[in-house]
């Protein structure tokens, strides 16, 4: 892994699809620090989430995904 990148995975409690979770994607990606986020394909429920611990922590992330769902959390 590169300096100043990390990886984790969030989960969602509510496995929604196209718009609402295309909203929450792009909203992650507006985040500063964070560099990439990916649906699990095999998981609806998780997304991979890169970023730069330097800029953002792993609670933000999960603090932004819990507005607008019922539950998040960082596996």
């Amino acid at each position: 892994m590169e300096s100043g990148n990390a990886k984790t995975l969030l989960q969602v409690a509510r496995p929604q699809v196209g718009q609402e979770i295309g909203k929450l994607i792009r909203g992650l990606l507006r985040l500063a620090g964070v560099r990439g986020v990916a649906p699990i394909a095999k998981i609806p429920r998780l997304l991979s989430i890169k970023f730069d611990p330097k800029l953002i922590q792993g609670e933000t992330l999960v603090r932004f995904a819990r507005r607008g769902w019922a539950g998040a959390r960082l596996v």
